[in-house]
């Protein structure tokens, strides 16, 4: 996140249920975080601690100069109750009240003493920006998936939250109500400016709509950091892989030129150049690359030199068609599955009709190859 920002959340908790240990300390301000991480990693678990629905073994939550929580040694104790956190929280299943109809789900959490014409003034600005108008009299059973979780949007967001809480809403969902929903969710930031924590499996979700991007796994935390860092320069070899980086290499450093911007390595089947990194010659290193920066280089072409730096001869190994792309391992030499995994468009594949058997020559771009700390 770039500049300097005021806190809106800082949280630094910890938690043992069993086996598992949580312990996670992050700051957060205007924006959309996205946390990432396999099931039970303990990302819905800091959701329900932000929301008062989990209490935390100790540390402290503080939400817009609010002490949500606070078990520190020397401090008072705090543990606000949900209803006085002011936060909206929205699940996978909407979880709304079958006997209201759409406008009285949406309202149903507004402030005791609210004047009706700012009710009414609230919830005609959310029908509108959320696309349900025409639908207040309606039940949630005469409603589709979509509209349901956008009148549980609409709720989370009708009391003005401090912060707007997203557990994975849309993971039941297909996947064009689903991205529909991705831009709702889009105008609903622009609209109101409200912090929001969005949990999600899904990285073109993250991808899209994260300002921020938080990995964890096992309740910690293993990076944080904007979209672009963590998606093309993960710290370690278990945030490349949840990220998509499908190749993976260990080696050796050969040699490190800061003024060529240079760092050679060697694999165990080929060298690579990458970008310059302070590594002394001899230490072992993990490298990888995701699938579509590997570029295919046509017959004839003339190379630029971030291009023709990484160049490899390999064989096709087999061909996976995708809806909008193509997935293509290659190998170096006889006797392994394959070496490399590449993802190309879909026009470039049915262009070049590469077919299992193929020797094709390939680039592993400079500037997108990775050391990944140990």
């Amino acid at each position: 996140m770039p500049g300097e920002v005021t806190a809106i959340l800082t949280l630094n908790v910890h938690k043992t249920r069993g086996d598992f240990k949580l312990q996670v300390a992050l700051t957060m301000g205007e924006e959309v975080l996205v946390i990432l991480g396999p099931s039970g990693a303990g990302k819905s678990t800091i959701l329900n601690m932000i929301a008062g629905l989990v209490t935390p073994d100790g540390g402290s939550i503080i939400c817009r100069d609010t002490v949500f929580f606070c078990h520190e040694k020397g401090q008072k104790r705090v543990n606000l109750p949900p209803y006085r956190r002011g936060t909206g929280y929205c699940l996978q299943h909407p979880g709304l009240f079958p006997h209201l109809d759409v406008s009285g789900n949406i309202t149903y959490g507004a402030p005791a003493g609210m004047n009706p014409r700012e009710r009414e003034t609230r919830l005609q600005e959310l029908l509108a920006l959320l696309r349900l108008e025409g639908l207040e009299h309606r039940r949630p059973g005469e409603l589709s998936g979509g509209q349901q979780q956008r009148v549980a949007l609409a709720r989370a967001l009708f009391s003005r939250p401090r912060i707007l809480l997203l557990d994975e809403p849309f993971a039941a969902l297909d996947n064009l109500i689903r991205a529909r929903l991705r831009y709702d969710l889009l105008n609903v930031r622009r609209s109101f400016r409200v912090p929001m924590i969005l949990v999600t499996h899904d990285l073109e979700e993250a991808y899209m709509l994260g300002d921020r991007i938080a990995v964890m796994d096992n309740g910690r935390l293993l990076q944080i950091g904007s979209r672009e860092e963590v998606f093309y320069h993960p710290a370690n070899r278990r945030v490349a892989r949840f990220v998509g980086f499908r190749n993976i290499w260990t080696g050796r450093v050969l040699a490190a030129d800061r003024e060529g911007d240079t760092l050679r390595v060697a694999g165990e089947k080929f060298q690579a150049q990458l970008p310059y990194a302070p590594l002394e010659p001899g230490r072992r290193v993990a490298f990888g690359i995701r699938p579509e920066d590997v570029m295919l280089i046509r017959p004839g072409r003339i190379l630029s030199r971030p291009v023709r730096e990484n160049v490899f001869q390999v064989e096709v190994t087999a061909v996976v068609p995708e809806v909008h792309t193509c997935r293509v391992f290659l190998r170096l030499e006889q006797g392994k599955t394959y070496d490399i995994e590449m993802l190309l468009p879909r026009h470039v594949y049915q262009r070049e009709k590469i077919t299992p058997g193929d020797r094709i020559m390939v680039s592993l771009k400079k500037e997108a190859l990775h050391v990944l700390p140990e």
